[in-house]
């Protein structure tokens, strides 16, 4: 891919001091064009996205790719992203603990829902995605106010927002669509790497549990 108008940098941020190999592996075997590696550490996750940008910035770079290291990340995510060409576009991944749903969320009146209904290669717009893996232009943040990351607070239920979503949430605000790209999954590692076919496994164990239990509530009905 030719992209000698682009200057590309690959940001990491690492608040603790120790990444899995599986990380590291992942990332060396990833097709890479011309790019500069800027990482911050030990910190606060939300203060090391905002240092990335900052450096980037000051770079010149015109494209930024945010990789988190609890990700196995596929062999073409950086050629697909940039293919892609849009100003906030994500690498798949899915939710570390049940029901391991697809980070690829749309507003409901129930709050943020999982969007399932995609098939691989898909390009999904969506309101909110993690930024486990995301590509920006740089643009983004010229345009933003600082910082650009930060934890937010739902106004109705105190819970707590992520510094992801809630720049997502600032994004929506200042008219940009927010993309998720399927045909590179990033595997979330736990113990095990969260991905697809996690997310199926679990809801049919679910179908199976409620199936179950169904049989059993008509079994106590008949005596």
């Amino acid at each position: 891919m030719k992209i000698s108008n682009r200057h590309l940098v690959i940001g990491i941020p690492c608040s603790f001091p120790f990444v899995p190999v599986s990380f590291v592996y992942s990332l060396l075997l990833m097709d890479r064009p011309n790019y500069t590696l800027v990482h911050a550490d030990n910190g606060p996750i939300e203060v090391l996205r905002n240092n990335i940008v900052e450096s980037a910035l000051r770079m010149g770079a015109t494209k930024l790719l945010m990789l988190d290291v609890d990700m196995i990340y596929h062999p073409k995510t950086v050629t697909s992203l940039l293919s892609r060409n849009l100003p906030v576009v994500g690498a798949v991944s899915f939710r570390r603990y049940p029901p391991f749903d697809p980070i690829i969320l749309k507003i409901t009146d129930k709050g943020y829902q999982s969007i399932d209904d995609w098939e691989e290669g898909d390009l999904v717009k969506c309101d909110a995605t993690g930024a486990g893996c995301i590509m920006f232009d740089m643009e983004v943040f010229r345009k933003m106010p600082r910082p650009w990351f930060k934890f937010k607070t739902h106004p109705d239920t105190g819970l707590g927002i992520g510094e992801d979503v809630g720049f997502c949430q600032d994004l929506k605000t200042a008219g940009y669509k927010i993309f998720v790209d399927t045909a590179v999954p990033a595997d979330h590692l736990t113990t095990m790497a969260v991905n697809r076919n996690t997310h199926k496994l679990y809801n049919q164990m679910k179908r199976q549990q409620f199936d179950a239990l169904n049989r059993a509530l008509g079994e106590q009905k008949e005596i």
